[in-house]
């Protein structure tokens, strides 16, 4: 029913990384390291849990209402809050990586809100919301691609190279 495919893979991408330190003492460059290696292993797991949750419901694995409704409320979302909460609780120690990570945090809190939408929308029956809930995923969707961009242009100018790890 709904478009999740994506998500997991833009989510999973951003998530498989881990950061190799250029020469130098940078303050961006030392919090972005920390950013990436170190503050945001802490709570990937909870975003993967719910996100590879979200997408063994949608999509091709759809197979209807109930079972998508039960694992919204009774996981996938409480997990995605959990992830949220701890998202909200890093605090980078520089202005450049801080702005980075407030982008995270407005992308996962769209995908938050398409979740929550969404399972209105199933109790309710009502297409037109489920509608509303797609837009809110793939805002998301893009504000992470955006949040991913951000990342990257930031490494690339603090001499941080970013390697995807399996």
């Amino acid at each position: 029913m709904l478009k999740s495919n994506k998500l997991v893979i833009v989510f999973l991408l951003l998530f498989s990384m881990f950061v190799v330190q250029g020469c130098g003492t940078d303050p961006v460059q030392e919090d972005l390291i920390n950013y990436l290696n170190t503050e945001l292993p802490k709570v990937t797991s909870l975003e993967r849990k719910a996100t590879e949750e979200y997408s063994s419901i949608t999509g091709a694995n759809y197979t209807n209402d109930l079972v998508m409704f039960e694992a919204m409320t009774k996981s996938i979302i409480p997990t995605y809050s959990q992830f949220l909460e701890e998202l909200e609780k890093i605090k980078p120690a520089t202005p450049e990586v801080q702005k980075i990570h407030d982008q995270f945090i407005l992308a996962a809190t769209t995908q938050h809100s398409g979740f929550i939408t969404t399972v209105s929308a199933l109790e309710k029956q009502d297409y037109a919301k489920i509608a509303t809930a797609n837009k809110k995923l793939a805002e998301g969707r893009k504000l992470m691609r955006d949040y991913q961009a951000a990342i990257m242009e930031l490494a690339d100018s603090h001499e941080v190279t970013i390697t995807e790890t399996k």
